[in-house]
């Protein structure tokens, strides 16, 4: 007769997940190991569908404690129907010291399965799965041996940055621009290792959803899957509290096979304490990925988003169209200390900083500020100078919890009587190389840029930091005209409150959201 204890196999290897780490805090840094709460472990296992098959074969390349294995097995097993005699788990793990865990955890969701009459067997590889199994995204073929395929794959994988010389991207490039991030490489080749109508459902964060460094991966991710569902986690924190992970992350569930005409449902919760109480949105999957656009996707989490993101995504104006150009400030301050100063001379030129920057409106000098305020105008230092004119000055990057992403500031060209200005790397403006940049356009587009309908479309778009000058290229802006008109009431009220140019915004752009 048999004596071992069965428990929960979802909470049971949560468990010995939270144990592990309580012992092993140097790991979660050098694997970047995240560990699933069970909460969210369950909560992507019910998003799976029944799979008819005799035998099941589940992929977990990230595997951990076995939390997410666990949890898709017990969905399947409550899910399919009696057709269902066999589940196969590969379980990938670089860190060896989780062997005992995984084998403690597979161990009790075999007795688990075997109460409920199916079978369970599993392999644990100890092993990089992205070198392991990088042939199944074109690249060389695998020394080790030909990828097999899986009917679902569940993965939290680990999220860090990579060199392009890594051996990592380097066996990846063809879905490598830039500075990659590991946990993209885990999903393109998981994308690839589905079965025909196989399942995908990853946690991960959302800057993959835009951005020129995840170009490559969105238009190889998106042309073997179809989204089904995104659930958002509006909060940076509670998905992974107990690791104080600030990340803003989603849940991605994808079908094996291209179906752009799909209905993809959208939902959101704050973190995992309220994912039995989220809130749905369903719109056409056409609709958020934007096939020609580098499959941009957009994330909408309710109806006023939904009409946002249509009528700007209705406008055609851009940047290039009014003859404005976007670049980034070019004094790198480590390379350019020779010419940095904290006084003003005859022979030095005001240097902006990204503190500089105030909603609609520059402070410049600043009291107390510790960096140099000021840089030396020499024959040398020329090329590191922009033309004084009338620009928008732009931070480049903003802190989430601000009450906006988009910090901007007209900058007209009698704020200063010289011939040029520094402005510091971290910032971004926008000018007219050629001709002048009105008054008016300057204001109009400095408003819409500040006000709440731009901030929602750029947090539908955009999860990152990076105010990023590509982006804001392609952005499409109202008619010329309309920005003009802007600019002027901005002007003529002196409005400088968010609450002063929402409230011009709204009346001339926002109240068109209602139509939609």
């Amino acid at each position: 007769m048999r004596q071992e204890t069965v428990f929960c196999p979802i909470e049971y290897s949560d468990k010995l997940g939270r144990d592990f780490c309580a012992l092993s805090k140097e790991n979660k840094e050098t694997f970047g190991q995240y560990f699933t709460p069970h909460e969210v472990a369950g909560f992507m296992a019910s998003l799976l569908e029944p799979v008819d098959k005799s035998t099941v074969r589940i992929l977990d390349p990230g595997a951990g404690s076995g939390v997410l294995a666990s949890a898709a097995v017990t969905a399947l097993v409550l899910k399919s129907s009696g057709s269902v005699r066999r589940f196969h788990i590969d379980l990938f793990e670089i860190d060896p010291s989780l062997v005992n865990q995984l084998e403690s955890a597979m161990g009790n969701l075999r007795l688990w399965c075997q109460d409920r009459g199916k079978i369970l067997t599993y392999r644990i590889r100890i092993e990089d799965f992205v070198l392991s199994s990088s042939s199944a995204v074109g690249n060389q073929p695998s020394l080790i041996q030909k990828p097999e395929e899986y009917d679902v794959v569940i993965s939290n994988p680990p999220y860090f940055k990579i060199s392009k010389d890594d051996s990592r991207a380097v066996a990846c490039k063809s879905i490598v621009h830039g500075q990659p991030n590991i946990y993209s490489l885990f999903m393109a080749i998981a994308a690839a290792l589905l079965t025909k109508n196989g399942q995908l459902v990853f946690i991960t964060p959302r800057s993959f959803a835009s951005g020129q460094y995840f170009k490559a991966f969105r238009s190889y991710f998106f042309s073997k899957v179809s989204i089904s569902r995104i659930h958002q986690f509006v909060s940076r924190i509670d998905a992974f509290n107990r690791d104080s992970v600030l990340q803003e992350n989603i849940i991605t569930y994808c079908k094996q096979g291209i179906s752009r005409s799909n209905q993809v449902v959208i939902s959101s919760s704050q973190g995992r304490s309220d994912l039995a109480s989220c809130s749905f949105l369903k719109v056409a999957e056409s609709e958020i990925l934007d096939s020609k656009n580098d499959f941009v996707l957009s994330l909408p989490c309710e109806e006023r988003d939904l009409k946002v993101l249509r009528l700007v995504s209705s406008w055609k104006n851009r940047l290039e169209k009014m003859g404005l150009q976007i670049s980034t400030g070019p004094v790198v301050p480590f390379r350019a200390t020779t010419f940095l100063s904290k006084e003003k001379s005859k022979a030095s030129v005001p240097l902006y900083w990204i503190q500089h920057i105030k909603p609609m409106q520059t402070q410049f000098p600043l009291k107390e500020f510790r960096k140099q305020q000021w840089l030396q105008h020499t024959e040398s230092s020329e090329k590191l100078l922009v033309r004084n004119q009338n620009m928008i000055l732009m931070r480049r990057f903003s802190p989430k919890e601000d009450f906006r992403r988009i910090t901007v500031a007209p900058f007209l060209n009698g704020t200063y009587k010289g011939k040029f200005i520094g402005l510091e790397n971290h910032l971004n403006y926008i000018y007219r190389s050629k001709g002048m940049f009105t008054n008016a356009e300057m204001y109009g587009l400095s408003a819409f840029l500040s006000s709440g309908l731009f901030d929602a479309y750029f947090r539908i778009l955009n999860g990152n930091t990076q105010v990023s000058a590509t982006e804001l290229r392609s952005t499409p802006l109202p008619a010329q005209k309309v920005l003009i008109e802007l600019g002027e009431l901005v002007i003529k009220s002196k409005a400088v409150l968010h609450q002063e140019i929402d409230a011009l915004v709204d009346d001339m752009i926002g109240n068109l959201c209602e139509k939609n």
